[in-house]
Order: structure tokens, then sequence, then C-alpha cells
């Protein structure tokens, strides 16, 4: 008896098509994680916030610097609301365990009852723990009209 390799081949690949699916790119995951954090500010979903911050995450804006605990608390006690946020421009660089994300949000923003709509240049520093990504820094910067 012949043994044939391609009917093997041809079987196995059958008989597994879930492995066959290529594993989703780190920069889709990526994208969709700050998407999923646009809806989560917006609705306030501090479980969801919670798991996205690291323990040790840091961010810088125009007021200084804050804390996950501090960015918590903001969206907790409704001193910073989110009312709307359109991302565009994402553009996502993976090394290793360490992702950067770079994009344009389009918001409708307050914090401590002052009005800080507008449109924002930001960047997210992302690192793959526990097999998932959390974000580790990020700053945000105010992008004037007409750039």
């Amino acid at each position: 008896m012949r043994f044939d390799r391609s009917a093997l081949a041809a079987a196995l690949l059958l008989a597994a098509p879930a492995a066959a699916q290529p594993p989703r790119s780190a920069e889709a995951e990526l994208i969709q994680l700050e998407q999923a954090y646009a809806k989560a500010l917006i609705a306030r979903d501090v479980e969801f916030l919670k798991g996205f911050y690291a323990p040790d995450w840091r961010g810088g804006d125009w007021m200084g610097f804050a804390s996950k605990t501090n960015i918590i608390n903001l969206i907790k006690s409704a001193r910073y609301v989110v009312k709307s946020m359109v991302l565009r421009d994402l553009r996502v660089r993976v090394i290793g365990d360490v992702a950067i994300v770079q994009g344009v949000d389009e918001e409708v923003t307050s914090m401590h009852g002052r009005d800080t709509s507008g449109t924002w240049g930001f960047t997210d520093v992302f690192a793959r723990r526990g097999g998932r990504w959390v974000a580790i820094a990020s700053q945000t910067t105010r992008i004037e009209k007409g750039r």
C-alpha cells in the first residue's frame, strides 16, 4: 500500500479548521482596545478602565501627570466627563511585548466643570502582561484648529 502524504495533509486540515485561522494581529487588537477605551470613557465603565490601565500607569497632559487612581477617581466622581470621543489616524508600532499607539481624537469633554472639548493628539504605550495589553503610559496634547 502506498502512503499518500497529500491526502493525509488534506484530512488534517479539514479535521482542525480552527487551527488554520490566523491569529489576530497585535495592531488590530490594540486598535480595538483603543476603540473600547473611548466607549468606556463615555459610559463611565470603571471596571473596564481598571483593567485598561496598568497599576503603574502614568498619564500626562496640560495639567500635569495623573496615576491610575487619580484618573479612575476623576471618572467615578464625574469631575472628568466624556460625552463623545471619535478616534482617527491611529498608528500602531509593536516592539516585542511593548506597543505604541498614536492617534487623534475629536472629543466633547469637561474637566472639573470646564469645557475641554476639542481635537487632541495622543500617545499610549502598552505592555503585554499576563497575556493581554495594558496601558502603562499616556500623553495628550491639544491640536489647534487648522493643523
